[in-house]
């Protein structure tokens, strides 16, 4: 069998990075850049005030202080919006509000609270350093300067940014669309009632989750029956999609025909298992050129099959760095002993957490790959080698999965 990191590097070999397509600012949000963004003008576009106060010349009022204040005769008001029309002469202020230009002749900014006095005169109660308080022209960026590359993840920061340099549209790589089906005579729909020897299909539900947490954009298939045609016919539809990802089917049990039916469409098998726990039984394929995943029907083989394996896929045709596209690694501290005795690495499920400055993981008690409330609040792996075994306070390797408190 192959380990989870060959697998990985092989689907990897077979997807490619989807067009670009133009969208909307605010559609842009969590999307992938696909060009460069440059600054189209200086930005502030103008020397600005950070404080309201008053814009004077820092010669006249470098000796300033509260028992030798300096006075000044105020020329003009200037509030954020206008642009000033007199210069700052000797023994002359202006009165300027956060965001104004400052006006020619000035070159510091003395805040109100350092000032006293109202009308036309004030006195100058503290002296600033030489252009203080000043927001000076193209210190955020320059026109013409790259401030954003290709293959940045557009979040709030991003955006406004985008906003700053009027790019009300922008060029991002396209969310793979993937189809998403479940097999099984033994699966019934959420809104269905079960009979006796069935279970509800959670399965579809946890992938299209899985695909809108990391930047995909699921179909969900109805269930597919254990048989030939109808499987047949659910892959056929699912094969319009950019990847086609299926559960259960994929083992060798007598009514496992989701490998038969791919085989009998010409599907190139890649791989057919990969040694891991949970999610061995794993089947990769194209089909007609699209990628194919078959993945283990039980619901925790499941969804830890997508994360290793289809995740990185859509993070790579979505246009990630390569560094982002598989799940991210720490060391953490491990809160009770914990023991790998099989021949596969084994990913259990975690909750990790910060105490005193050091990640910690707590594994959940039911590791069973149906056990699917093991999964709830489960924001990380730890990965264990085969047969390795960890001490409590031993430190051992996670994978990442959600955010850490």
């Amino acid at each position: 069998m192959l380990t989870p990191e060959e697998a990985r590097a092989i689907v990897l070999e077979h997807i490619q990075v989807l067009g670009p397509e133009r969208v909307s600012l605010l559609d842009a949000d969590g999307r992938v850049l696909a060009s460069d963004i440059l600054a189209n003008r200086d930005n502030p576009p103008y020397d600005n005030s950070a404080m309201d106060g008053y814009a004077v010349r820092h010669q006249d009022v470098a000796q300033a202080s509260g028992d030798a204040p300096v006075a000044l005769v105020v020329v003009e008001d200037i509030p954020a919006g206008t642009v000033p029309q007199k210069q700052v002469g000797p023994g002359q202020t202006s009165r300027i509000m956060t965001g104004a230009p400052v006006p020619a002749g000035a070159d510091t900014i003395v805040p109100v609270e350092d000032t006293r006095g109202e009308g036309q005169r004030i006195e100058v109660l503290e002296a600033e350093e030489p252009g203080e308080h000043i927001r000076h022209a193209g210190e955020d960026m320059r026109a013409g300067q790259p401030i954003l590359s290709a293959g940045t993840e557009c979040g709030p920061g991003e955006l406004a940014v985008l906003s700053a340099v009027q790019r009300s549209f922008v060029s991002v790589y396209r969310r793979p669309r993937i189809a998403i089906l479940s097999t099984g005579d033994e699966l019934v729909e959420i809104e269905e009632t079960p009979s006796e020897g069935q279970i509800v299909n959670s399965n579809t539900t946890a992938l299209a989750a899985f695909c809108h947490a990391h930047g995909a954009e699921p179909i969900m298939l109805p269930i597919a029956r254990d048989d030939e045609a109808a499987i047949r016919a659910t892959i056929k539809s699912a094969l319009k999609a950019d990847f086609a990802v299926s559960s259960g089917g994929v083992s060798v049990g007598e009514y496992d025909f989701v490998k038969k039916v791919l085989d009998d469409l010409g599907a190139e098998t890649i791989f057919w298992r990969v040694a891991m726990k949970p999610g061995k039984p794993l089947v990769f394929c194209t089909v007609d050129g699209i990628p194919y995943f078959g993945l283990p029907g039980n619901p925790v083989a499941s969804m830890m099959s997508f994360l290793q394996f289809v995740r990185p896929a859509i993070r790579k045709a979505s246009g990630y760095p390569a560094a982002d596209w598989p799940l991210p690694e720490a060391r953490a501290q491990i809160e009770h002993p914990v023991d790998n005795d099989g021949g596969r690495r084994q990913y259990m499920r975690a909750t990790l957490s910060y105490r005193d400055g050091q990640l910690l993981a707590s594994p959940a008690k039911s590791q069973g790959s149906h056990m699917i409330s093991s999964m709830i609040g489960a924001n990380g792996f730890v990965v264990l080698e085969p047969k390795q075994q960890a001490a409590a306070g031993d430190t051992v390797a996670v994978q990442i999965v959600g955010p850490i408190f």
